[in-house]
């Protein structure tokens, strides 16, 4: 029987060429699921950058705090009698200028000056911090054209919720020239001027602007009343300036006080209802006059 032998010649070329093949094919496999792992790293990467955005706007959004300046008219006695009333114990600061607090030691002027307060009161949840309070008032004489200017700048290292700050808005010069001027009835201007800033707990920096014009002590136009800038926080921590605590100056026994007060009041209640009262309603009755004798 014949051996037959089968000879086979190696293709060489397509050997390497499936070998080249299925590296590329492997290789751009590799390069896919690695630029596909890529692209999701990077949407989770945006994800989370976009959900810390949305996380920090909502803190923000929660606590964003905005104080809102008033002008109230009374005497510092007035104030403290509010306090106790109301049964009111948080914090109450009061700022004042280079003149120091004269107008509020003495007894007497604060028993008895009744002038303009700015009042600013914290009524949010949160704490503020930081507070710097630029105010700076104006008058004029207009007959004479003679001005008197007062600033003042105080900071205050917190204010906590409930809690408030007063300043006077005249010194004690402009306040007594105001109630002369008033007396003589001479024509004068008064402008008052206020920025406070003042950061919140989501690391924003508040600028408040309010300004106000009053013409011979009565007529009262608010020029500015608003939200001057909004920034992220980049700025060093305040102390506090020299303050009054209001509540420092009320008489321990808050009780006692109320109830003198109330028996004051039902006092002169009473005695205007007294003299309110006709003569003739006393319980005496007129005798009809006699014509017959």
């Amino acid at each position: 029987m014949e051996e037959v032998k089968v000879i086979t010649n190696t293709d060489w070329w397509m050997l390497g060429a499936t070998i080249l093949a299925g590296a590329i094919a492997a290789g751009a496999t590799v390069w896919a699921v690695r630029m596909s792992n890529e692209e999701t790293r990077k949407q989770l990467i945006q994800q989370q950058e976009q959900y810390r955005k949305e996380k920090e706007e909502q803190n923000k959004e929660k606590k964003f705090v905005v104080i809102k300046p008033m002008i109230m008219t009374s005497t510092f006695n007035g104030v403290l009698d509010k306090l106790i009333m109301q049964n009111d114990y948080d914090r109450k600061v009061l700022f004042s200028g280079d003149d120091g607090f004269e107008f509020f030691d003495d007894m007497e002027k604060r028993d008895s000056q009744r002038c303009r307060i700015m009042h600013i009161q914290n009524e949010s949840k949160y704490n503020i911090n930081n507070l710097v309070i630029f105010t700076e008032s104006y008058l004029k004489n207009n007959r004479t054209n003679n001005e008197i200017r007062y600033k003042t700048n105080n900071t205050l290292k917190i204010l906590r919720p409930k809690e408030s700050v007063f300043i006077r808005i005249a010194n004690q010069q402009q306040f007594e020239k105001i109630v002369k001027m008033t007396k003589e009835n001479e024509s004068n201007e008064f402008w008052f001027d206020s920025l406070v800033e003042y950061s919140t707990e989501a690391r924003q920096r508040i600028k408040y602007h309010y300004k106000v014009k009053i013409t011979n002590d009565i007529y009262i136009e608010i020029e500015k009343d608003e939200i001057e800038n909004i920034e992220d926080e980049a700025m060093d921590e305040y102390g506090s300036t020299v303050f009054r605590n209001l509540q420092d100056y009320i008489p321990f026994d808050r009780s006692a006080y109320v109830w003198k007060k109330m028996g004051q009041y039902q006092a002169s209640g009473a005695m205007a209802l007294f003299q309110m009262i006709p003569q003739n309603m006393s319980g005496k009755k007129d005798l009809p006059e006699n014509k017959n004798t």
